[in-house]
């Protein structure tokens, strides 16, 4: 099955989260990619750059949890967003999270996550 351009990459995206695969992202993510966290997370706040990819995950391991496990059940995609539909895996049972990204030049130049 031929995938938008835009799936590829969400796709390719989450499983690098998933595979800590460090490469990988920095490939796929903008140089000044940002992460936006709800403010009911423990972990709140937005993340800028590859810097912030990095302290955003140190954060999830001090509270013992993975940088990212979600289960992707839907992706919507345009020119230059991707809308995901995932069960996220990291709190005990399953929650749904959808996560709006922007993409910009093939690349994702920022994420937000909502909960």
């Amino acid at each position: 099955m031929n995938l938008p351009p835009q799936e590829t990459l969400v796709r390719e995206l989450f499983g690098a989260f998933a595979g800590h695969d460090l490469a990988t992202l920095q490939i796929l993510l903008s140089p000044a990619f940002v992460l936006h966290v709800p403010d009911h997370l423990p972990c709140a706040g937005s993340y800028r750059g590859w810097e912030g990819v990095l302290r955003f995950w140190r954060e999830m391991a001090h509270q013992g949890k993975s940088a990212l496990e979600a289960e992707i059940q839907r992706v919507l995609t345009g020119p230059d967003y991707a809308a995901v539909l995932a069960n996220d895996h990291t709190e005990p049972g399953k929650s749904r999270v959808v996560y709006v990204l922007r993409l910009e030049e093939g690349r994702v130049a920022e994420c937000w996550m909502h909960t």
